[in-house]
């Protein structure tokens, strides 16, 4: 046998066992998570996450107003 070939067989044989590990790792392994309204600092109502603010707003509507005038540019040379 050649060391190309030891080689080869060699790394086919360390995969397989790490494939052969982690699917016994996996079927070992089981677990539950139950959340509830009200889990830790998560359920808490945030009413300031939920507003909006302007300068956000402003941002975006800019963005798709840069958007919008460059497909419009693109249109205006393909034609």
């Amino acid at each position: 046998m050649t060391g190309m070939q030891y080689s080869s067989r060699l790394l086919r044989q360390v995969a397989m066992l790490l494939v052969v590990a982690c699917v016994l790792c996996a079927t070992a392994v089981t677990a539950q998570v139950n959340f509830s309204p009200s889990w830790g600092k998560r359920g808490a109502p945030q009413q300031e996450a939920c507003k909006p603010s302007m300068d956000s707003l402003m941002y975006l509507y800019k963005l798709i107003q840069d958007e919008a005038q460059k497909l419009s540019d693109c249109e205006k040379f393909n034609n």
